[in-house]
């Protein structure tokens, strides 16, 4: 692994160059002898003890919709055909997947998908390679969002007042709400969408009710990249980052390579191109972040500052008067002379217009119209803005606030809410399920019958993107039709514009015909031969938004926050694995290790361990699991309980919470007690129902009205009990071994020596190791001659990862789920180490020398293990119908016809 070198470092002659320390956890850098216990086993303590506590009801509810994913002989076509197919088979085979192009609505864009189809079931999803944003790649939710059309927990059919009604009586709501329309106060809350169609069925929503509010919604609060680009050019544009064509980048507090990015795969693309290196002479970027917690791109940082993310601000405008904009004198004075500043500016200057910075979501508009300035000022050729034709846009929390207040007093006679869920993720103090309750009419769309599915009149269940027809433009603005694979599941479920046309137009109209009519204006003559055209291509080439070329206004940072020395702030976040908790009821991103701290099934509240020293929180190691203490966290007059974790390399007095957690989301299981049960089922944490309940804790009350994601001014307070969090992070300790964990080195170093990787380490003499040889090399361990004539062991396969590209986003881990349709185990089991992933990001910080100490701000790295392809794979051994072969050049194989689902191969793997 190749990094440039830490700005603070100071480069050593070869022979004093101190050595290199990878560790997992603080218990691992210290040494703790329950961790050294640990590494010198196979398995975690447990893992190889006889399977109990898990009932019968937990296996269901961690598999169901895996089950269903698998067996689900109710699916129907819809009556629509969809054609042409993207990859045209000559005939439909039984076992060979059919590919259809189509496209995932995500935080307001579509990504660009492929979606694979076995006997007309939906079953994995690909980026389309053709299309200019997605180009064949995909992230963590669009691999999961799979599993959550099979979710057994869907809403199934349509409530009135929580009783079974039908999707007619909903039509023929629809014509009564109708009369006297000119009258009728009705309010949209609805969440992000680009849909071309949902827009013109505004238009004809707002013809048809003159005093129409539309409100766009946002579980995380405002968007304060759109506002701040609104303040600096007068217009709501969207920003490009083209990170290939950037020789330095200054990260402000903005994970742009996480999963919850809303440019997430050009964004991660990009940055790799230009971290790539074929050759000695090729140049790489340079990456600068500052931040509050460590995230992806923290990680990948080469210059990294942990600082409050509500003291960013000033550092921002610090940085904006060394490149001579503002005064140096003013709200960046208690930055003027930081020498990370000073590296930044300098590196940028030199950089000129191969520069470029941005700020991150939980920023305030201000600094993001500073970074449109900064870009501007340098001529960054690394950014580019996009004029998206939108009108300006108020900031959220003064829209919810009018909202509420109308609603109290009587003003709104109905509300419509599509896809959100303000019950459960709404600033508490606004009490937005008190205020519903004084509306007449309340209509809500949803997977889930949830938290504002029970407060609404009506519930209506929504049909998944795999299953319904829509269209939307990606992150450029190309247009893309959503094409379904199948017939809604459950016959009731409808779209967002299903229900919008039922409502602006009182028929009951179906989403292809709706969207057909909103392309025939779109698609030139003939229509027919160029919409099937989309339908295979999955999007009209042509129609990106145009790049803005509007001048910068002038931008001042104005009056920053000035958080005291030991104040404590709270950072909402939304989650890399849920979300906003749109996958909370999703297996598969519930087992999915945190990126950093890699835990799995619950929230905690994450601080440095400085703070959390100075607080008087402990955490507790016995033999791989981790007591931590339960604080609870006060803001202004609302509290919640939360397990502290610590993270080094956090931001001091700074507690990072997740949302998406704490869900309560009403079950199609069964309740009743039923002999199949387990008699201690009412104990059992998986027994609640819905997979999400009962995980973890909502931080959403915690929230002030304003919609800020960074507040100050929390308390904590120890409750004196423990809660038992797990984490993946010392599972499969390697460190018994004699090589070494990871090899890197700086870029110098990498071009004075491009072999450095080759060069072998001393083995440890508790674990000698000389007789084998590296495992780059195209040999075999000594004594074992024999091998060498075999045929079966004449290649060695293996998986090639380009760590200076890999950013450690997950996508991977779930896609390997997904395609192999992985069991998950529940919290209990991971906590014992029997997860059955195959494929695992493992994450290591760096110290210098042999100083046990806690670095205030050590490096991260990341090493991904996926299959090693073994010569003596036990998964072959154990298969019962041997769909897991050795095949004659040395590759671990498995035919997938043949395979069964027992998953011994999964369980098996060491």
């Amino acid at each position: 692994m190749i990094h440039l070198p830490i700005v603070e470092a100071h480069a050593a002659p070869a022979d004093e160059k101190p050595r290199q320390r990878f560790w997992r956890s603080l218990a691992h850098l210290r040494n703790d002898p329950a961790f050294q216990q640990i590494a010198r086993h196979e398995f975690m303590p447990g893992a190889a003890d006889p399977p109990g506590g898990a009932s019968r009801r937990q296996f269901l509810q961690l598999m169901g919709a895996s089950i269903a994913m698998a067996g689900l002989s109710a699916c129907r076509r819809p009556v629509q055909r969809i054609m042409p197919y993207t990859r045209k088979p000559e005939e439909i085979i039984e076992g060979i997947p059919l590919f259809y192009a189509t496209a995932m609505p995500l935080r307001g864009v579509l990504s660009g998908l492929l979606a694979q189809s076995h006997e007309g079931r939906p079953t994995k999803v690909e980026g389309n390679p053709d299309h200019p944003v997605s180009r064949g790649a995909t992230g963590v939710f669009e691999q999961a969002s799979v599993l959550n059309l099979y979710d057994p927990d869907r809403s199934r059919s349509v409530l009135r007042d929580g009783a079974a009604s039908t999707w007619a009586a909903f039509v023929d709501f629809c014509r009564q709400l109708a009369i006297d329309a000119a009258g009728k106060r009705l309010v949209v809350l609805s969440e992000e969408t680009s849909s071309p169609t949902a827009a013109a069925l505004r238009q004809q929503l707002a013809g048809r009710f003159p005093q129409l509010r539309w409100i766009t919604y946002r579980a995380e609060g405002d968007d304060p990249v759109r506002l701040g680009l609104q303040r600096a050019f007068g217009s709501p544009y969207r920003p490009v980052y083209h990170f290939a064509q950037a020789q330095v980048i200054v990260s402000l507090d903005a994970d742009f390579l996480g999963p919850t990015a809303h440019n997430f795969v050009h964004a991660t693309r990009a940055f790799a191109d230009g971290r790539r290196l074929s050759t000695p002479q090729d140049a790489m970027s340079r990456l600068y972040v500052v931040e509050s917690t460590y995230s992806i791109t923290g990680g990948m940082a080469d210059n990294r500052l942990r600082l409050r993310s509500s003291e960013v601000p000033a550092l921002a405008a610090a940085l904006a008067a060394k490149l001579g904009l503002g005064d140096a004198q003013g709200a960046g004075a208690r930055f003027a002379d930081h020498p990370f500043v000073a590296a930044m500016a300098a590196d940028l200057q030199a950089a000129g217009s191969r520069g470029v910075v941005l700020a991150g979501e939980t920023q305030p508009p201000e600094i993001h119209a500073l970074c449109a300035a900064l870009n501007d000022a340098l001529g960054s050729a690394g950014v580019t803005y996009l004029d998206t034709g939108e009108p300006p846009a108020r900031p959220q929390a003064d829209e919810l606030a009018d909202l509420v207040r109308d609603m109290n007093e009587g003003n709104v006679d109905a509300l419509l809410l599509l896809g959100v869920n303000p019950v459960y993720d709404a600033p508490a103090a606004l009490d937005f399920g008190a205020a519903m309750k004084r509306v007449g009419e309340t209509v809500h769309l949803g997977l889930w019958v949830d938290e504002t599915a029970r407060a609404a009149r009506w519930h209506l269940p929504r049909a998944h993107y795999l299953e319904a027809w829509g269209d939307g433009r990606s992150y450029d603005g190309t247009r893309s039709v959503i094409q379904p694979l199948i017939a809604p599941l459950y016959e009731e479920a409808r779209s967002e514009i299903e229900v919008l046309g039922a409502l602006a137009t009182g028929l009951d109209q179906a989403g292809y015909d709706l969207v057909r009519a909103q392309w025939r204006g779109q698609i030139p003559e003939p229509f027919e031969q160029g919409w099937r055209k989309v339908l295979h291509d999955g999007f009209l080439p042509g129609t990106a938004y145009a790049t803005a070329a509007a001048a910068l206004q002038p931008v001042a940072p104005g009056p920053l926050p000035t958080p005291a020395a030991d104040e404590l702030e709270i950072v909402f976040r939304l989650d890399p694995t849920l979300l906003d908790g749109t996958f909370a009821n999703n297996a598969w991103c519930q087992e999915l290790p945190d990126p950093t701290t890699k835990i799995v099934w619950d929230n905690v509240a994450l601080m440095s361990p400085q703070t959390a020293e100075r607080l008087g929180l402990s955490i507790e190691y016995d033999a791989g699991k981790y007591y931590v203490d339960l604080i609870e966290v006060t803001l202004g007059e609302r509290s919640v309980v939360l397990p502290v974790w610590t993270l080094p390399g956090h931001a001091d007095d700074s507690i990072s919470v997740t949302l998406g957690y704490g869900r309560e989301i009403t079950s199609n299981r069964p309740h009743r007690k039923s002999p199949f049960w387990d008699k201690d089922e009412d104990t059992d944490v998986y027994g609640r129902g819905a997979l999400a309940n009962g995980v973890g804790q909502n931080v959403s009350v915690l929230r002030p009205t304003a919609s800020t994601r960074v507040a100050l001014g929390a308390s904590v307070r120890k409750t004196g009990e423990t809660y038992l969090v797990v984490t993946t992070q010392e599972h499969g300790t390697l460190d018994v071994e004699a090589r070494p964990l990871v090899r890197m080195a700086t870029y110098d170093e990498y071009r004075q020596d491009p072999a450095f990787v080759q060069q072998r380490e001393e083995p440890t003499p508790r674990e000698p190791f000389e007789d084998y040889p590296a495992l780059w090399e195209n040999s075999h361990p000594a004594g074992t001659a024999a091998m060498k004539d075999n045929p079966y062991f004449r290649n060695q396969w293996g998986m090639v990862i380009d760590l200076n590209a890999c950013t450690g986003c997950n996508a991977c881990i779930v896609a390997c789920n997904s395609e192999n349709n992985v069991s998950v185990v529940g919290k209990q089991h991971v906590g014992t180490g029997r997860e059955m992933l195959w494929l695992r990001l493992d994450r290591y910080f760096i110290s210098h020398g042999d100083d046990e100490a806690l670095p205030e701000n050590p490096q991260m790295v990341l090493q991904p293990v996926p299959c090693q392809h073994c010569e003596n794979a036990p998964c072959e051994a154990v298969c019962p119908v041997a769909a897991t072969v050795h095949s004659p050049d040395g590759t671990n194989q498995m035919i997938y016809n043949r395979c069964i689902g027992t998953r011994y191969c999964s369980n098996n793997c060491p």
